[in-house]
């Protein structure tokens, strides 16, 4: 999963204010998500690709307080509290992973050759074995029950080897943290890619890009197999598994011929039967500009950019349904999310609230402005990593619901 470096956000105060899995495109990934949808749009007009898109509702980011820098010595709100530094220094596009004991962060760039793994109970970093491919950068990444998975395109760029080849080649690894070891995996099927979704079935580890099949990895025997692509294009995706299938929910920015004509952004949604290599569609969901989603356990909640929040239950057939917006500030800012324990925890530019399926509603609750990352669920709680943020010598932050 992506994010956004706080000084960033801070010398782009006029326009804005990081499981399953969240992509965007390389090189979009500050510009884009973690600005948000419209930023992304302004600044592909001046690299002359596309234009921004128009926001009505634009006149509320007035309001909005940008995240501090992360070197901050913000104290740490109610509920908050920060874990040791890491060894790591910064990087962008690592990998993330919760074992049910560690974090391990590994890839990146710069220096994403090397890796840690963070124990939360004893506060504490430790150095993890040397991989045995080149760092990967927004790598496909998953929990198997007994190794870290990771499977990617290479940050740094090769010769190339064949006319129309590409130059960042594409990889993956295995990691045993019980032996600290690694394993190479076998060539998957699938073409190297920035965008790439993943979501672990329990048996299987499901991945795809835009282009080309899906695959899903079997650990156990150590083979992939071909699935069926999917079925839309995207600029971004989020995949999640429902327990029977992965739902993801798309977003596909489309250009509408000279960048001085503007653009569109479509959103889709379908689930993926892997026992049945078999894609659905679902209901066009009823969102604006950048969005994501979490499975809370029965439904996909989504929101948006402009802090609508809509729910479906794939399994119903009934549509989206409408829910109470988010209760943070508007911002142009893309939104995250993670389920944390039986709640949805929301993050938007250094602002936080929590979604109870049980009374579908929303609670804002305190969050440090210097932190803008997507948390893993420990069991007990949201770990953070910010390690992505330069200068940053906070290691970690953890919020208990």
């Amino acid at each position: 999963m992506t994010g956004r470096r706080p000084e960033e956000a801070r010398d782009l105060v006029p326009l804005v204010a990081g499981g399953e899995q969240r992509t965007d495109r390389a090189g979009l990934d500050r510009s884009g998500r973690a600005l948000g949808l419209g930023t992304l749009l302004v600044g592909l007009v001046f690299a002359g690709a596309l234009t921004g898109i128009d926001q009505e509702e634009s006149h509320r980011e007035a309001s909005f307080v940008p995240p501090a820098p992360a070197s901050s010595d913000e104290p740490a709100p109610q509920g908050w509290r920060r874990g040791a530094p890491g060894p790591l220094r910064h990087r962008d596009f690592a990998a993330q992973v919760w074992t049910g004991t560690e974090l391990v962060v590994w890839g990146g760039d710069p220096d994403g050759d090397s890796g840690a793994a963070y124990d939360p109970e004893a506060d504490r970093w430790r150095a993890i074995a040397p991989a045995p491919i080149s760092a990967r950068c927004e790598p496909a990444a998953a929990w198997s029950g007994r190794e870290v998975l990771v499977w990617g395109r290479a940050c740094r760029l090769t010769p190339e080897q064949s006319p129309g080849g590409s130059r960042y080649p594409a990889a993956g690894a295995a990691y045993d943290p019980a032996a600290d070891r690694w394993r190479v995996l076998p060539d998957s099927p699938i073409s190297a890619s920035s965008t790439t979704m993943s979501v672990w079935t329990g048996a299987e580890w499901v991945v795809a890009n835009p282009d080309g099949p899906a695959a899903a990895f079997e650990p156990a025997s150590g083979r992939w197999r071909t699935l069926a692509p999917v079925p839309r294009p995207y600029t971004s995706i989020v995949a999640q598994w429902t327990g029977r299938e992965v739902v993801v929910l798309g977003i596909d920015i489309l250009e509408k011929a000279p960048s001085t004509a503007g653009a569109s952004v479509h959103h889709w949604a379908a689930t993926l039967d892997p026992a049945r290599n078999l894609w659905r569609a679902l209901p066009q969901p009823p969102l604006e500009l950048d969005a994501t989603a979490v499975w809370d356990g029965q439904r996909l909640i989504a929101w948006d950019q402009n802090l609508r929040t809509v729910a479906l239950d794939p399994a119903a057939g009934t549509g989206w349904r409408s829910l109470p917006d988010v209760p943070v500030t508007f911002a142009d800012c893309s939104p995250q999310g993670a389920r944390v324990g039986d709640t949805v925890f929301a993050e938007q530019c250094g602002q936080g609230a929590i979604f109870r399926p049980s009374t579908d509603s929303w609670e804002r609750i305190p969050h440090p402005q210097s932190l803008a990352e997507t948390p893993v669920w420990t069991g007990r709680d949201a770990l953070f990593w910010v390690g992505r943020f330069e200068g940053s010598a906070d290691g970690v932050w953890l919020y208990r619901p």
